[in-house]
């Protein structure tokens, strides 16, 4: 592709050498003469629209329904959320990241496939005619409107324009909904199709009543069918709210009961893109948002720092905005009277625009051309350092906000997971006592180390000379291999769209269909490798979740016969339940089952493969099957399926932190959100930073889970909130800064996963990123 800031043709050669070999052209370069026989080209007069064709056609063939996303703001947070609160009820194909443009939609489309049973793709817009092509792009069966800004106003005449122009992706669609919160909905008119509305207007189809912010959760009620409905979402800012809401009407219309909305409102995630809110330097608190740069999307953020104001100077870092359609001085004084409106103490304006306009903004007010000025002055200017201020950073991508964030941001947080590497070797050692000493040893580390950190980890596996490693996508693997992991690598979930990474960074897949075998083999094929390449077939015992069924086994044979592109590195299946003893015939069932099948795929290669079943429940249970090797999981982190195998077992984490505030509350006072924890008598509270975002379950409040401090247990009181909860301290004495342990034995960790009604699997993976970890070897 060919534009007027570059020409694609110039990297063919770069990209052939990673592995590339079909090229879509308008002309064969020069330099790429002469690897005419090596590299497929698909000659074309426009590139672009050879893509959309091919998109649109490869769109064609799924008959699924499709969720279509434009508007102004809030396309990305809405598809996502869509994600979050759909994907238990569908296999979701949807847009990466932002890819919404005229090349950005087809790339999209491209991802569909037979498993998909609903696509949710957004598509942006910034002139008139470009909406009509993606609409026939993505083929919207559901049209969602999500809001009308000031985004890309120089594109057209008026906002009315810009709204029937956004409206042309849903001409053709069966449902439309439309969020008129931000626009007069009488700008909507009698030929353009709305299924269901979203305003505050009587007219709405979701007529949103009220919206109450209690400073870590919002609270938003509405009308619809005649009925008054509610849900509560874990955010605050305006945006979030706005998204929230667009996404509730999608569920109604989708038939999602009300009662399991509600739930899973309360379970949205935030999404790393903007508004994002973190502690920073000198007791200043944080608000990136540098994702897009129009004037309303300022006003947003605005509003959200007022809400998060908790007292201090309230800071602004500006960029130039991109692409208001306005005038320079028409904008600049447009900006400086929303920030006196806000009263902003001080200002920071970053881009050769916004300093052109500074005479408009108040005398606190400091400008740079560009962001390495603001940050080289920064360090040497005390007007520039902030304590105890909320600082809003607001810029455009161009402008590289992300190193003021880094240069602002505070470097820890008190809460912290511990992780102890000598355990770890201990806990290892323990089942490698367990098996032969010609029997391997395959350790799971998936899902970023069950919650430990997977590249610390597996340097220490690899140290200790364990045979195999497996994660459960293609983009673990590759953390690992870049970050210099040689052993071999098993990926347990492999996509098609990992495929070209899993090949480069010689990663080994799990095959557990013909549909993946053939999509693999095709990647193969694409690029060129000519040696038999390593998979691991998974078959189907009993589990029915993944792998070949045994109805497959003669056909699967067969194929592999033929198939030499391939060579079977294991062969394996996966017990149901090899940890409890009620389960021991079925469980033997499985094994019966599979070393039948996996001798008859022997007999078919002709060579021998690793078999192996056997998890860390059934290594010490059922070492007549622990073949030539065993996978290692939940064990190595400490935690047995029996007391005599926990007696040998370390657990390798600990949950720590520190206490932030100590109060003394009197008999009668409540305690937290909801008033739900009460001092029956003089009670002295600590308050600890760690809440559920960290992990730290809602169940664990009101005296449900208790932590240790200078060894005596101390009970939540009140509910746990997102960043923190608070604890009843009477009987111990203790300190501001103390140590709080949430968890730091096998025990502690089962009384905690009791207490959350859950397994200690979901306890450590759950446990959120932000918590910092820390890894000890004695």
């Amino acid at each position: 592709m060919v534009t007027s800031r570059n020409d694609a043709h110039q990297y063919i050669l770069e990209l052939y050498k990673k592995g590339v070999t079909v090229f879509l052209v308008n002309h064969i370069p020069d330099n790429c003469l002469a690897l005419k026989k090596e590299i497929t080209y698909l000659v074309v007069e426009d590139t672009l629209f050879a893509l959309q064709q091919l998109a649109s056609y490869h769109r064609d063939q799924f008959k699924i329904p499709v969720i279509g996303i434009t508007g102004s703001n809030g396309k990305t947070i809405v598809k996502e959320w869509l994600y979050q609160l759909l994907k238990q009820d569908y296999t979701i194909c949807r847009s990466p990241k932002s890819y919404n443009s005229q090349v950005g939609v087809p790339l999209s489309l491209w991802q569909l496939n037979q498993q998909h049973t609903l696509g949710i793709f957004e598509a942006g817009i910034s002139e008139v005619g470009e909406m009509a092509i993606l609409n026939q792009l993505i083929k919207p069966t559901i049209g969602v409107l999500t809001s009308l800004g000031s985004a890309h106003d120089e594109g057209f005449e008026s906002s009315e324009e810009k709204l029937q122009e956004k409206l042309k992706l849903f001409s053709d669609s069966p449902s439309v909904i439309v969020n008129a919160l931000s626009f007069d909905a009488k700008q909507i008119n009698a030929t353009n199709k709305v299924d269901l509305l979203i305003s505050k207007t009587t007219e709405a189809t979701l007529q949103v009543l009220e919206v109450e912010n209690l400073f870590t959760h919002t609270v938003i009620i509405a009308k619809f069918n005649n009925e008054q409905i509610s849900i509560h979402i874990p955010f605050t800012d305006a945006a979030s709210v706005d998204n929230a809401i667009t996404c509730w009407a999608v569920l109604l219309h989708l038939k999602v009961s009300q009662q399991e909305i509600e739930k899973r409102m309360l379970l949205l995630q935030a999404v790393a893109m903007r508004l994002e809110l973190k502690l920073g330097n000198n007791n200043c608190i944080l608000i990136n948002d540098f994702y897009n740069s129009d004037i309303n999307a300022l006003e947003i953020a605005l509003h959200h720092q007022k809400q998060q104001h908790r007292g201090g100077k309230k800071i602004v870092i500006l960029s130039d905005i991109e692409q208001s359609g306005k005038l320079s001085w028409e904008l600049y004084q447009h900006v400086a009277e929303l920030l006196a409106q806000f009263q902003i103490d001080t200002i920071i304006g970053i881009g050769k625009e916004i300093s052109s306009q500074k005479s408009f903004f108040k005398s606190n007010a400091h400008f740079f051309e560009n962001t390495v000025a603001y940050i080289l002055e920064s360090k040497n200017n005390s007007e520039l350092q902030f304590t105890n201020s909320i600082i809003l950073l607001k810029g455009a991508r161009s402008f590289g906000f992300e190193a003021i964030s880094k240069l602002l941001q505070q470097k820890s947080h008190d809460t912290v997971l511990e992780i102890n590497l000598n355990k770890l070797i201990h806990n290892i050692n323990f089942y490698r006592s367990q098996i032969q000493k010609e029997t391997k040893l395959m350790c799971m580390v998936k899902a970023t180390g069950y919650g430990s950190g997977s590249t610390e980890i597996a340097f220490t596996l690899q140290h200790h000379h364990v045979d195999y490693l497996a994660v459960a996508y293609t983009d673990e693997g590759v953390e690992l291999r870049k970050a210099g992991i040689h052993l071999p690598i098993m990926v347990m979930s492999p996509e098609e769209s990992g495929y070209d990474d899993m090949i480069e960074y010689h990663l080994e897949p799990e095959i557990y269909s013909f549909k993946i075998a053939n999509e693999f083999l095709k990647a193969l094929q694409n690029k060129a490798i000519s040696e038999p390449y390593p998979v691991h077939i998974k078959l189907d015992t009993g589990m029915h979740r993944l792998g070949f069924e045994e109805q497959q086994t003669s056909e699967l044979c067969e194929w592999l016969q033929k198939e030499t592109s391939l060579q079977v590195k294991s062969i394996f299946s996966h017990l149901v339940g090899s940890d409890d003893q009620a389960f021991d015939d079925f469980t033997n069932s499985q094994i019966t089952s599979f070393e039948n099948r996996a001798n008859q795929i022997e007999q078919a290669i002709g060579y021998t493969a690793i078999k192996h079943i056997c998890n860390s429940g059934a290594i010490t249970r059922f070492k007549h099957a622990h073949y030539n090797m065993v996978r290692l999981g939940i064990g190595m982190y400490g935690v047995g399926f029996n007391s005599i195998e926990q007696q040998n077992l370390e657990n390798i984490s600990s949950l720590k932190t520190k206490i932030s505030q100590i109060k003394k509350v009197p008999m009668g006072e409540t305690i937290g959100y909801s008033r739900k924890g009460l001092a029956t008598k003089p009670t002295t509270i600590a308050t600890i930073p760690i809440g559920y975002a960290d992990g730290f379950n809602r169940n664990l409040g009101n005296g449900n889970f208790s932590v240790l401090i200078n060894q005596v247990l101390c009970p939540t009181i009140g509910n746990i909130c997102m960043d923190m909860c608070m604890i009843d301290i009477t009987n111990v004495s203790c300190n501001e800064g103390d140590e709080v342990i949430i968890f730091d034995t096998n025990e502690q960790l089962m009384n905690l996963s009791t207490a959350m009604n859950t397994i200690p699997y979901e306890v450590l993976t759950s446990i959120s990123t932000r918590v910092k970890r820390v890894y000890v070897q004695e």
